[in-house]
């Protein structure tokens, strides 16, 4: 994870409802609690906010956990399960691959970031076939792709119709290959 001093986070601030999803995922799964939690659940949701917040979160947690990989993919499975029970995910995600339309448009990721555009990066599409259950996502954001991974798992499972999903980014951490069935 950079360090929230890192040149690649200056400028980038996420929507206030991306910090209050990642602290309502942090406390179902059981890993931050109290006045942590609580900063970043008051966030406004229709705010912006500098990307510090969220960093610093992650980075305290990651200090806590010897192996925090499984644990931010889960994370990012929860984050997408709030968006679409208290969020408008239902009201956008009507099939699976609603998600992954969504997700990679311009109402997607870039709804909820803000920034300077070689800061922000993107988070697009390259290949779909609904047909072969198969599609490709490049991501060149500053964020985890732990994280992004989780957020694809979690999304293409929403309105569960799909049942089998899968999500490998390796060994191009950046590409994520997706097989939905």
């Amino acid at each position: 994870m950079a360090a929230s001093n890192d040149l690649t986070w200056q400028g980038v601030e996420v929507q206030g409802v991306f910090l209050r999803s990642f602290a309502g995922a942090c406390v179902n799964l059981r890993i931050l609690a109290g006045e942590e939690a609580a900063v970043l659940a008051a966030a406004e949701p229709n705010g912006w906010y500098p990307a510090d917040g969220f960093l610093l979160a992650l980075s305290t947690l990651g200090e806590r956990f010897h192996d925090f990989d499984p644990i931010k993919e889960r994370i990012g499975v929860e984050m997408m399960q709030l968006w679409y029970d208290r969020g408008p995910g239902r009201t956008i995600v009507n099939k699976g691959v609603d998600f992954l339309h969504h997700q990679t448009g311009s109402q997607g990721y870039h709804g909820v970031v803000r920034g300077r555009a070689e800061a922000i990066g993107d988070f697009a599409l390259e290949r779909f076939d609904e047909a072969a259950g198969r599609a490709r996502v490049r991501s060149t954001t500053p964020f985890d792709r732990t994280i992004e991974r989780g957020v694809l798992l979690g999304g293409l499972r929403l309105a569960g119709d799909l049942s089998y999903v899968d999500v490998v980014n390796t060994p191009d951490s950046s590409v994520f290959e997706i097989e939905f069935h």
